[in-house]
């Protein structure tokens, strides 16, 4: 083979590699940053580096009263979806929930909304009356019509369906539907988003709504979000 074509084809497979180890180490370098930028959030819960206006859900709480998104302003709100009759996720979440309330000072705690919305039709005032209060009378149960509820889960990327009835009885069935949490700043934006997993981390969840109200956090390591 004639020195021109060896030295030709060297260089050919010289540039194979190099762009062999580029798509292999520029995924790797991204994901890298991505997971040191995560490591250097000061937030526990995920986050959205551009703020998004909150949906402003028009339901009806506990008392029967009508009630709104924008009526909640200034307060930092912690929505989440759901149903009383609800096995585990829920009670557990509202749980957990009630126990961040208690791990923030009562400045903070006089600043903080806790929204639980139902996605269950069988879910009345009076029900979400019997059942909310119990986790923490500050709590807010709320329901609505099939429209108004859909377009509020829709609006927050809320999931749920209806699954199919245990026996004969029509009305005695579950709700599959998704778990998360979502923070809500005193603005109305959309700012933190808590997995279910993560709600049993109750001291971290406290120091995101303290910074967020631009209070005073403990001195301490917050656990990892990941």
């Amino acid at each position: 083979m004639p020195r021109r074509t060896r030295e030709m084809k060297s260089r050919r497979i010289a540039l194979l590699i190099v762009g062999a180890c580029a798509v292999v180490a520029i995924p790797a370098l991204l994901l890298m940053v991505s997971v040191s930028h995560r490591a250097a959030s000061p937030w526990f819960g995920q986050y959205d580096s551009e703020p998004r206006p909150g949906y402003d859900f028009s339901l009806v709480d506990q008392d029967g009263k009508p009630l709104r998104l924008g009526d909640l302003r200034d307060h930092i709100v912690l929505l989440s979806f759901g149903f009383t009759r609800c096995p585990n996720i829920c009670p557990t979440t509202l749980g957990n929930l009630a126990a961040v309330f208690r791990k923030l000072p009562p400045a903070a705690q006089e600043k903080v909304k806790v929204v639980f919305i139902s996605v269950d039709e069988r879910d009345t005032p009076d029900t979400l009356k019997d059942y909310v209060p119990f986790f923490h009378e500050q709590f807010i149960g709320l329901t609505g019509n099939p429209a108004d509820i859909g377009a509020a889960a829709r609006a927050y990327g809320a999931f749920f369906r209806k699954a199919p009835p245990v026996g004969e009885d029509k009305s005695d069935y579950m709700i599959d539907h998704s778990t998360y949490t979502h923070l809500i700043d005193p603005q109305g934006n959309m700012r933190l988003l808590y997995r279910f997993d993560q709600m049993t981390e109750s001291g971290a969840i406290a120091d995101d709504i303290q910074r967020l109200l631009g209070m005073p956090v403990p001195a301490s390591q917050p656990p990892s979000s990941k």
